[in-house]
């Protein structure tokens, strides 16, 4: 394994006997929630690994992308989640051009407890083109601005609560491919790097700091191929909204 600004680079061997480099990174603060991602991270890529790498988690919705999120705290011991949770959200329409799952009211997209602090997560799921033709952070920004306004809509009946977005990057196939056809992972990282640092730490316009994680497994596997496009892994990203200061008695 190495560490390359920061990212963690893992050689590896595809199902044929290929050498190929995994890219992932988590980026939160040491406690719960970076335990969180990191698990998240070996639940997508357990899934990925079980299907041999020709079906992949982050390629559905919002809604199987987010199980994998309530799979990672179940796979830990004094963890547990709900996905659906009752709360006192109210009633939102959606974002065009941004999925998400059902809209009801009175419910919680997940709730996340290990005994110490609780989590409660409104989700989004944001399909990015990425390329020298596409623009890197419209639908990033358009999920997450999206999960931020739920996320305010959520009953301070959890310790923290978040703005989830998982982004599914999706680079032109015919950019990643090699001279003989094959899905080169130098062109792959490459393509993948620059749209990192594009990305500028996950921040909306108008946001604040984000924790973040991402797994991008064996990078130039063919199993990643869809149509004309190739989708190597996926992102999430999390904000914190912040209870309002309550007022002193008296207080106007």
């Amino acid at each position: 394994m190495e560490i390359i600004n920061g990212h963690r680079l893992c050689d590896q061997e595809d199902h044929k006997g290929t050498h190929m480099t995994s890219l992932t990174k988590v980026k939160a603060p040491k406690g719960s929630l970076k335990t969180l991602l990191e698990q998240w991270i070996a639940m997508v890529e357990r899934y990925a690994a079980i299907h041999k790498y020709v079906d992949n988690c982050w390629w559905y919705n919002e809604r199987a992308t987010l199980s994998s999120l309530a799979g990672a705290a179940w796979s830990m011991e004094n963890w547990v989640a709900l996905e659906e949770f009752s709360t006192g959200k109210r009633h939102k329409v959606k974002a065009d051009g941004v999925e998400s799952g059902d809209l009801r009211p009175g419910r919680c997209d997940l709730y996340v407890t290990n005994r110490k602090v609780c989590f409660g997560f409104e989700a989004k799921q944001a399909w990015q083109r990425v390329g020298p033709l596409s623009n890197p952070t419209r639908n990033v920004h358009k999920g997450m601005q999206a999960a931020w306004e739920d996320s305010g809509h959520l009953a301070n009946d959890t310790d923290q609560r978040f703005a989830a977005t998982f982004i599914v990057p999706s680079l032109p196939l015919n950019a990643v491919i090699d001279e003989l056809g094959n899905v080169d992972p130098e062109q792959v990282m490459a393509l993948l790097n620059t749209w990192l640092e594009e990305q500028r730490g996950f921040v909306r316009p108008g946001g604040k700091e984000t924790s973040y994680a991402y797994t991008f497994p064996l990078l130039g596997h063919e199993g990643f191929i869809s149509g004309p496009r190739y989708y190597p892994g996926v992102v999430l990203v999390l904000e914190e909204r912040f209870r309002a200061a309550k007022l002193l008695d008296g207080e106007n």
